[in-house]
Formats: structure tokens, sequence, C-alpha cells
């Protein structure tokens, strides 16, 4: 059974009362847990915390008032490695500046400049074909539905819409370039 101070922890988690993420929490915390918990109860805790916190916290039957914000803040922050995450669990700034060649950076002062700084990265249009360009459009994709989800919709839109500008390429950047639009249309009702 999980102590008194990692239940008190969880529900403030989930209430969004807590000042540090589930995965700051977990490097302080890890030896407690790991001593605490049946070793498939943890790997589910550490690779799925969200569900299994709530879990922990229904098994104690501790009543706890979900916010959804501190839950997909949760969810957000999971899609993180934890050399990206302060001390608090919460992303580097100096990380979200440099993605993606800082367009990221750019998005919140320059929308334009980000679309060709975002283009760039990828190789858009001329270099668009190769592997490598096909891998950080898959990347761009995949912060897009991370963003819309659980982080700043208007982030994952735009990169989203970025992707759905690229003009037919006739090769497995196509793929990408469809499936945003699909996910643009999914969320918006407009796939431009």
């Amino acid at each position: 059974m999980v102590d008194k101070n990692h239940l008190e922890y969880f529900k403030k988690l989930m209430e969004g009362h807590s000042g540090i993420s589930f995965s700051a929490y977990l490097r302080k915390h890890e030896d407690s847990l790991r001593e605490q918990l049946p070793r498939a109860q943890f790997l589910r805790l550490k690779f799925n915390s969200v569900d299994e916190i709530q879990k922990i916290l229904n098994a104690a039957e501790i009543s706890y008032q979900p916010s959804q914000s501190a839950i997909n803040t949760e969810k957000y922050l999971m899609n993180f490695h934890p050399d990206v995450l302060d001390e608090n669990g919460k992303i580097k700034k100096s990380h979200k500046d440099e993605m993606f060649d800082g367009a990221i950076r750019l998005f919140d002062e320059d929308k334009l400049a980000a679309e060709r700084a975002l283009h760039k990265f990828i190789g858009y249009p001329k270099n668009i074909n190769t592997k490598k360009s096909i891998s950080r459009m898959e990347d761009v994709e995949g912060l897009a539905e991370v963003e819309f989800e659980y982080g700043s919709k208007e982030l994952g839109l735009f990169l989203l819409k970025t992707l759905a500008s690229i003009e037919r390429q006739f090769s497995d950047a196509d793929e990408i370039v469809i499936r945003a639009k699909q996910s643009l249309l999914a969320y918006t009702g407009n796939s431009k």
C-alpha cells in the first residue's frame, strides 16, 4: 500500500494543487514508490501515471475533485524526456525556445516568421523528400497533436496548418500532409 504522503501528493496533483509534476516527484521518490508497490503497478505508475494515480486514489478510497486542466498538463508533460524538464517537472523555456530551430519561440512573436522557420527546419520546399525531412515532419506532427490535445490548441493548430500547407510531393511527405489536413478537419471543420 502507498503511504499517506504519496497519497496526499497524488490527490493534490489530480486536483491541480501541486507545484511539481509527477515526473519531478518520481525523480525524488522513485525508490520509495518502487518499494511500496508491486512491480507491475509501479511500472504502470511510471509510464501511465495519470490513470494509475487515479486507480491508486480510488483503491485507497480517497475522494478528490479531478481537474481536467491538471490531468491534461500531466499527460502533456509525460511526452517529454526528463532532460528537458526543470526541477519542478515543467518544460524548460530554453528547450521550447530551441524547438524546430526556434520556430516555436517565433510563434508568439511573428506567425509568418515562425511558419518560414518551420518550413526551413523541415527542408521545404527543396529537400522535403529526404529521410531527415520526413522524420522532422513527423516530429512536428507529433508535437502538434500533443499541443492540441493537452497544451496550447493555438500552437497545435498552427503546426498542423503549416504541415497542411505543403504542396503535394508524390512521396512519403504526402502522408503526413494528408494526416495534418485530416486532423485540422476533425478539430476545426476546416482543412486549410
